[in-house]
């Protein structure tokens, strides 16, 4: 019986990142953590340091899986920025608690391709526009629903503000990006159609 125990605890641990991967992977994904971390903050030596201590947690506590180590380091990085920007992100709660959300698709989790456009879209939009014109709790709720596919409820519980403060900031920030990145493609579409014809 010891026997058994022993192996499988060798095959377990073979699965678990070692410190070293632990500080690769935070290092050759620092660019894309540090963008998600600013993109809460809106402070970029703030962002850098989330970064730094999502890492130095990762090393301290139970090591996670290798296969997950990226999202694992997404969701440590995220979680350390939100706690640098708790204050900001909860005064901003009262602005969307009796706000009402009239689309369907926003309330849907998506599959993993729409995740992925979605955190691609995110990435690529110019951050200090991002930062200027969206406040960090829709911030925060875009990252936490593109970037590790986190539930309305998940939300609330991660930011300790109300669902329905959740489900208003989302909508406007979906809203906010369907006009700046959506609605500008349909209308070149409609009007190169409408010359053509």
């Amino acid at each position: 019986m010891s026997w058994f125990h022993s192996s499988t605890a060798a095959v377990d641990a073979r699965n678990y990142a070692s410190p070293a991967e632990i500080v690769a992977c935070f290092q050759d994904q620092r660019n894309v953590l540090s963008r998600l971390a600013f993109l809460i903050t809106g402070d970029q030596a703030t962002a850098d340091q989330a970064v730094v201590q999502a890492c130095d947690m990762t090393l301290q506590r139970n090591r996670p899986f290798r296969d997950w180590l990226f999202e694992w380091a997404k969701t440590a990085t995220i979680a350390s920025a939100i706690s640098h920007g708790t204050e900001a992100i909860r005064i901003c709660e009262a602005a969307y608690k009796d706000r009402r959300c009239p689309h369907v698709e926003h309330l849907s989790h998506g599959d993993a391709e729409e995740l992925a456009a979605s955190l691609d879209l995110i990435l690529g939009t110019d951050t200090q526009t991002l930062i200027a014109e969206l406040d960090p709790l829709c911030r925060a709720v875009l990252v936490l629903r593109a970037a590790i596919r986190s539930s309305i409820q998940d939300c609330a519980l991660r930011l300790n503000v109300s669902r329905a403060a959740v489900v208003g900031a989302y909508c406007h920030a979906m809203t906010w990006f369907h006009d700046r990145h959506v609605k500008p493609v349909e209308e070149t579409h409609y009007a190169s159609h409408a010359t053509q014809s």
